[in-house]
């Protein structure tokens, strides 16, 4: 195959813009063809393309190339640098620029040992791989011959103008997800996290919230005490919700205190939902930071809670921890897993990329795992419903500010999920929610209506959900 370009997409007009050499070219006019754009090339091979980028004027030269050749859906991988000033390179002048150019964009970050070892583990999924050039011309055929060892398809190596770089370092959601989005085992030496708790002189409680757990929350308190027992936690208190099982019992059986949120506070009267139990829970520890764990997740370990408050005790900027968790369930369609649950991806993520962007960095907003200073907490309103953990998040990132929130993987997580119908309801009471944050005139919409048709019939079902907010 030619490298002249005329065989590739885009025809006469990548063909004049760019120059075509191949890998048994001599390269020495690089050197004094600076300005153009240079793709040294093993000709184009139809199939799943992908870029595997770096940062700078090679890796825009890249995108460019791909744009001119009618690429639509691109996929770009990303060795993790250790220097975080090349991560911002990278941020403004490949992820900023690709979401600009392409339909679509799919973005890898990485952390193989090489890009060697990167390319390898991707080798057999796409026929053409796209990089940029390296710094030196003497560093482009030995690139290539590093490459073709362990990758068959057709590769690309592309060097572009010789001129300096202005990167936009703007892109703060990019940004505060690379900074902002910690791993559990990041904050897995309890000796560190102890001496950054004593040195700032911090009381932390676990709080857990309960509705008929008898299953499991003799593992979350016993865990739970675990980790207490280590000095990373000084209580751990149960709040439940009016159980007809035996969750109290077996709670108390392990020494804990244990409330009914009905009973806490009474003159403030009382409200059904778990936004009711997260709020009261405020008023019977005075503890300097409080998290809140489910007691419905069957594999709790205690990453789920050093993974939490780590990341408050080692940046104290930080003031609001959510977590997030990899769910072993598999999207047929796609194949791969995706961050979120369902009402995640069909509700909350379309809305916070439509009206409230600094969320939507957020892998699973919706997680009721979270962790916060209490004297944040007090300056919040907390509706009684399945809105709570969006409201939080919203407050958090709206009163503190988005730097002073993080994100952190707290594992595996396996637990009960709800029928359509009941996410249905879910999703209709997170909707009141974030309608209300917004200030959105909705006057009395409380009622939610279903309508089911079988056999010629139908059926109309309408129940009410009011919305209302607690505040201290």
């Amino acid at each position: 195959m030619t490298t002249d370009g005329r065989y590739w997409p885009g025809g006469e007009q990548v063909k004049d813009q760019f120059k075509f050499l191949s890998f048994t070219d001599d390269l020495d006019e690089l050197q004094t063809g600076c300005e153009m754009v240079h793709i040294i090339t093993e000709g184009w091979q139809d199939g799943p393309v992908a870029a595997v980028l770096r940062g700078g004027l090679n890796a825009q030269a890249v995108l460019d190339v791909l744009a001119k050749a009618g690429v639509k859906n691109l996929v770009i991988f990303h060795l993790e640098e250790k220097v975080p000033h090349m991560e911002d390179v990278f941020l403004s002048s490949v992820v900023a620029p690709a979401h600009e150019m392409f339909d679509s964009v799919s973005v890898n970050w990485r952390r193989d040992p090489s890009i060697r070892h990167l390319i390898a583990s991707i080798s057999n999924d796409y026929s053409m791989l796209f990089l940029g050039a390296p710094l030196s011309l003497t560093e482009i055929k030995p690139l290539h011959a590093k490459v073709k060892e362990v990758f068959s398809g057709s590769l690309t190596i592309v060097r572009g103008p010789l001129r300096d770089l202005e990167f936009d370092e703007s892109d703060e959601i990019y940004k505060w997800i690379r900074a902002r989005t910690f791993d559990a085992n990041d904050f897995s030496v309890a000796s560190v996290l102890r001496s950054y708790k004593k040195r700032q002189n911090l009381k932390i409680a676990t709080i857990l919230p309960s509705l008929n757990e008898e299953k499991t929350v003799g593992k979350v308190i016993s865990t739970a005490l675990d980790v207490r027992n280590v000095g990373l936690i000084d209580e751990v208190i149960l709040i439940d919700s009016g159980s007809s099982d035996n969750t109290v019992d077996i709670a108390r059986s392990y020494g804990i205190p244990v409330y009914q949120h009905a009973e806490i506070e009474p003159q403030l009267g009382t409200c059904q939902g778990k936004g009711e139990a997260m709020f009261k829970s405020a008023f019977v520890t005075d503890a300097d930071i409080l998290a809140w764990v489910d007691t419905d997740i069957e594999n709790i370990t205690p990453r789920f809670f050093y993974g939490l408050l780590g990341p408050l005790l080692a940046y104290p900027e930080i003031k609001f921890t959510k977590g997030y968790f990899s769910r072993p369930v598999r999207v047929e369609a796609s194949g791969i897993e995706l961050g979120g649950g369902r009402v995640t991806e069909i509700l909350a993520r379309p809305w916070f990329n439509t009206f409230m962007p600094q969320l939507s960095g957020y892998i699973q907003p919706l997680a009721g795992t979270v962790a916060i200073y209490k004297n944040a907490l007090l300056n919040m309103r907390i509706p009684a419903n399945y809105g709570v953990e969006v409201a939080m998040l919203a407050q958090a990132v709206n009163n503190l500010g988005l730097w002073s929130s993080c994100q952190v993987n707290l594992g595996e997580v396996i637990h009960k999920s709800k029928d359509v119908l009941g996410l249905s309801e879910m999703s209709f009471q997170i909707m009141q929610v974030l309608a209300e944050l917004m200030e959105i005139n909705n006057p009395g919409n409380n009622l939610f209506r279903r309508v089911i048709s079988a056999h010629g019939r139908f059926e109309m079902h309408a129940k009410r959900f009011s919305v209302t907010w607690r505040e201290y």
